[in-house]
């Protein structure tokens, strides 16, 4: 247990020391925020951002950008940092609370240390950090309403605030209907309890009208999807050899072990596997909401796998109290330091002050010395923080996908790996100022061209101008 606790802490402690640099997408949300908080309500009008928007966007994060740039007023880059720290901890702390409810402490510290793992790819300075730990509740919630026979109604208001925090929700609500589909062939519920529980999905999805987007929240999702499968990495497949896959994966097995050891749940569990493995199959960003789902039957896989005896495990499931008072304290003992590892580590992290900016001060001042007229691409990598830190800029294209029509972004995207026809591109579209990666092919094919010079530059990006 013991051994169990200081991984479990230190899982997400080391993770987040792993990146020293914030997010690319954190200045982008920043700005949105910025926006929405000066009364902007983004629509059919020219996109207050960027120049090659041809589609409007709808702002279904609103609420956690809204957040975001009213949390970096008050305390900068370290207060959004610190904001992180504490729902990584709080989406392990939910995860393992869920699966205790199931198993013995150590099998339960050990299943949330592989799905939180597997899940940290998902841990960025974005909305889908809070969307993560809004679907470990509503995970929780419904194995404790299915382990009691009881109806979770407190998805519904969960659902609706995640609703205006992050599209994900709509997947929420598909992981809903599959504990749901489980619960009811294991018999989890009887009587009127079975009409009850199958409401709450449905009820989720009407209260999600209820926010101020309306119906745009329920149909937005599905149009982001869409279109960012096509042009974004994180929205397509991953790799045989993605690490975090494969992590999930070996928890598929062991939640499969599992279930030849017991029948118990079998179906909420084998269900609970498929769909945790199709998530991570599908795309790179789904890979962290199939960890998540997947923790409680994982924790009740590692029973068997730690040689755990049975009547321990029965006595957690059924909320037994007549503990031994020294076995009660030494868990908890192993819970708290489970939590000071973590946020000992995540506070070592927050000291080295990451948060940098992705350029340096001298282009940056150089990029808001350039004419008022300058046409403007920028890297991706850049993007957001040009938008965020010169509002005065509106770059060709940002990291909003949805935005842009398929031609559009595919043609940008050619112009940015320096394909054949760029130049043609950049003269069509009166480019007069690049923002350039120094390790992407636009950089190399700029230094080949007489007509383009470096204003400014740093180890990371150059910024060309047209002479």
């Amino acid at each position: 247990m013991w051994v169990a606790a200081l991984v479990a802490g230190a899982v997400p402690g080391l993770v987040l020391s792993v990146r020293d640099a914030p997010d690319v997408d954190l200045w982008l949300h920043l700005r949105i925020g910025d926006l929405l908080r000066a009364g902007e309500r983004f629509g059919p009008q020219p996109d207050p951002l960027t120049a090659l928007a041809d589609r409007p966007y709808v702002p279904t994060q609103w609420l956690a950008q809204l957040l975001m740039s009213w949390v970096h007023d008050v305390g900068g880059i370290a207060a959004i940092q610190t904001v992180r720290l504490l729902l990584v901890v709080a989406l392990g702390a939910v995860i393992a609370t869920a699966c205790r409810s199931l198993v013995g402490p150590t099998a339960a510290l050990c299943g949330s240390a592989l799905s939180m793992f597997a899940a940290s790819a998902s841990w960025g300075e974005r909305p889908q950090l809070a969307a993560m730990v809004l679907l470990a509740i509503v995970t929780a919630l419904w194995w404790r309403a299915s382990e009691l026979g009881t109806v979770p109604w407190a998805c519904v208001p969960v659902v609706w605030v995640w609703t205006m925090v992050h599209g994900s929700w709509i997947l929420g609500l598909a992981v809903q209907g599959v504990l749901l589909v489980g619960g009811l062939l294991d018999g989890c519920w009887s009587g009127r309890a079975r009409l009850l529980a199958a409401s709450v999905p449905g009820l989720g999805l009407g209260v999600a009208l209820l926010t101020p987007l309306g119906i745009s929240a329920v149909v937005e999702p599905f149009n982001v999807s869409s279109v960012a499968r096509l042009t974004a990495n994180e929205w397509q497949r991953p790799s045989a050899g993605n690490p975090l896959l494969l992590v999930l994966l070996v928890g598929c097995v062991i939640a499969l072990l599992g279930l030849l050891r017991s029948s118990r749940r079998r179906w909420t569990r084998a269900l609970t596997v498929v769909v945790a493995a199709g998530l991570g199959l599908w795309m790179v960003r789904t890979i962290a909401v199939g960890a998540v789902v997947l923790a409680p039957a994982v924790a009740v896989g590692m029973t068997g796998l730690l040689g755990r005896r049975r009547r321990a495990h029965t006595e957690a499931q059924r909320g037994e109290t007549r503990v031994p008072a020294a076995r009660a304290s030494g868990e908890v003992a192993a819970w708290v330091l489970a939590l000071v590892v973590a946020l000992g580590l995540g506070a070592l992290h927050l000291t080295r002050g990451i948060g940098e900016p992705p350029v340096s001060s001298t282009v940056s001042q150089t990029l808001s010395n350039l004419p008022p007229q300058a046409v403007l691409a920028v890297d991706g990598r850049a993007v957001g923080w040009t938008e965020w830190a010169h509002p005065d800029r509106r770059p060709l294209r940002d990291l909003r996908a949805e935005v842009y029509s398929l031609p559009v972004a595919t043609a940008y995207e050619g112009f940015q790996e320096a394909r054949p026809g760029w130049q043609d591109y950049a003269t069509e579209h009166g480019v007069t100022a690049v923002l350039a990666d120094r390790r992407r092919p636009l950089d190399a094919a700029l230094a080949r061209e007489p007509a383009w010079t470096v204003a400014a530059e740093d180890p990371d990006f150059r910024l060309w101008v047209l002479r």
